[in-house]
C-alpha cells in the first residue's frame, strides 16, 4: 500500500500514520530518533499480530504488544486495556480517545496530536492516509488502534503518552474515528500510559528491528501534513 508521504522538516513538529497507530512528535525530536520510535511501536504491532487476533482476541494482542514494547526499550506500568469504557450518548471516538490520553498527561496536551487528528478528520474516506490507518486499525466492526505523543525533556530523555482502543461498531463506518455514533451503535474501551523510552538499549536492537521490518515497515508510516 503505497501513498505519498510527507517528510518531517528539521526543529519542526511532526506526526505520522504508524500502521494501526497515530503518532505525534515534538519540535525537538530528530529523524533518528523518531524512526527508532516509529519502528519500536510498529514492530510491536506487528509481533502483536502474529501472536494473536489483533480483532478477535484483542486483550492478548495488547499483552504481546506491551511485552514487544518492553522489550525493545520501553518502560511501562500500570497498562490495562479496559480501564475505561466510554459511556455517552453520542460519541466521537477521536475526540473521546483524545480525553483519555488527556487523563494520562501532567502538563498540558500536546497541540501536534490534535493537529494531526484534525488533519485526518478534513481528508475524504478514500484519502491514503485514512486508508492507510484503516487498513490497519480496523476490520469489520471491530477497531484495535492506538495514539502516542511523543516529547523530550529537558535532559534528553524521550517520553511517550500513549493510548490503546477498541472500538465495537453496531455497522461499519467508514472514517470511523470521526462518525458522530450514538451510544447503542457503538462501544469503545481504551487506557493511557505515560512511558520512557531507553534509547541506548533500543540502539543495541536498531540494525535488527529494521532488518525484520524490511521494506514492509516503511510503507506502513505515512508523514501527516500538519497545519497549526
Amino acid at each position: 500500500m503505497e501513498i505519498e508521504r510527507t517528510k518531517s522538516v528539521a526543529g519542526a513538529p511532526s506526526a505520522a500514520i504508524n500502521a494501526g497507530s497515530i503518532v505525534g512528535f515534538s519540535a525537538d525530536i530528530g529523524e533518528q530518533e523518531q524512526e527508532d520510535v516509529l519502528y519500536s511501536l510498529q514492530l510491536a504491532q506487528r509481533a502483536a499480530s502474529a501472536a494473536a487476533d489483533r480483532y478477535t482476541a484483542v486483550q492478548d494482542w495488547y499483552k504481546e504488544y506491551v511485552r514487544v514494547l518492553e522489550m525493545t526499550g520501553w518502560v511501562m506500568t500500570g497498562f490495562n486495556l479496559n480501564a475505561q469504557k466510554v459511556d455517552q450518548s453520542e460519541i466521537e471516538v477521536a475526540k473521546a480517545a483524545l480525553e483519555i490520553l488527556a487523563a494520562a498527561v501532567t502538563g498540558p496536551q500536546s497541540v501536534v496530536l490534535l493537529a494531526a487528528i484534525k488533519a485526518m478528520q478534513g481528508m475524504a474516506k478514500d484519502d491514503g492516509f485514512i486508508t492507510l490507518f484503516e487498513h490497519f486499525g480496523a476490520q469489520g466492526r471491530v477497531g484495535n488502534f492506538q495514539m502516542s505523543d511523543v516529547q523530550k525533556d529537558e535532559v534528553g530523555t524521550l517520553s511517550i503518552v500513549t493510548g490503546a482502543f477498541q472500538i465495537e461498531m453496531g455497522e461499519r463506518q467508514e472514517k470511523f474515528l470521526f462518525f458522530k455514533w450514538h451510544r447503542k451503535g457503538v462501544s469503545l474501551w481504551g487506557d493511557a500510559v505515560k512511558a520512557a523510552f531507553n534509547r541506548t538499549h533500543y540502539a543495541t536492537l536498531r540494525e535488527a528491528v529494521r532488518e525484520r521490518l524490511g521494506k514492509e515497515g516503511r510503507k506502513a508510516i505515512a508523514g501527516l501534513p500538519l497545519k497549526f
